[in-house]
């Protein structure tokens, strides 16, 4: 795996910092090339999404767990453990006598070293500073928006954060039919809706969350967090 590779998997992971989201997206418009291998990524990723997921059985589970986690050892089995076990416990005279001879040379240091009278000096601890931009504007995260529509002409992101404005925020193509949108949001949730070829309205497929917009219908929900 080469540098580009490993930045777009990162990119895609969401391991990136927001600076480094931006000269990954600058250096995106810049070069077609890894323009190209970014959108074949994200084919594979989205149709990879769309694969059934297994679920393992309760059974196999626990067998599982069974065999990972050590058997739980009761307190009393461990008392009993220690005192149960064979100890040889080896006399010597001379290692005796030596070992009490500097027990009673340190117990006479530490009395020597102990002073006559303790005292509590307090410490301030300054206070905790906080670091805030001179501009004052809240910091803003780049979403990506990914939809597959190979036979749509136009794809646009309409929703609360450009004022359900179908004509506002473009998708672009890409090689298999995929249609991608990065946008820069600031915290908060939003909901929105894709507008294909300007007429069909859909809620994003890989939305986690879909929420009513009071007619009948279902919108998207995304939840931009720092």
């Amino acid at each position: 795996m080469d540098e580009q590779e490993l930045t777009i998997q990162r990119f895609l992971d969401h391991d990136l910092t927001p600076e480094e989201r931006v000269r990954f997206l600058q250096a995106v418009d810049a070069d077609p090339v890894l323009r190209r291998r970014w959108m074949n990524l994200e084919l594979v990723l989205v149709e990879a999404l769309q694969l059934p997921r297994l679920t393992p059985s309760p059974r196999f589970v626990s067998q599982v767990m069974a065999k990972l986690a050590p058997p739980p050892v009761s307190v009393w089995e461990r008392i009993r453990s220690f005192v149960t076990v064979p100890r040889m416990l080896e006399w010597n005279l001379a290692g005796a006598m030596a070992a009490a001879c500097v027990a009673v040379v340190a117990t006479v240091g530490l009395l020597r070293l102990v002073p006559e009278r303790v005292v509590e000096v307090p410490v301030v601890t300054p206070p905790v500073q906080t670091a805030s931009s001179g501009s004052g504007q809240e910091s803003k995260v780049f979403v990506r928006l990914v939809l597959l529509q190979p036979g749509a002409h136009s794809v646009a992101v309409a929703g609360d954060f450009n004022g359900w404005n179908p004509t506002q925020t473009k998708m672009e193509r890409s090689d298999g039919g995929m249609w991608t949108a990065t946008i820069p949001l600031k915290p908060g949730r939003y909901q929105y809706m894709f507008v294909i070829d300007g007429k069909q309205w859909i809620a994003d497929p890989l939305a986690p969350e879909e929420a009513g917009d009071g007619f009948g219908a279902q919108n998207a929900v995304l939840d931009v967090n720092i």
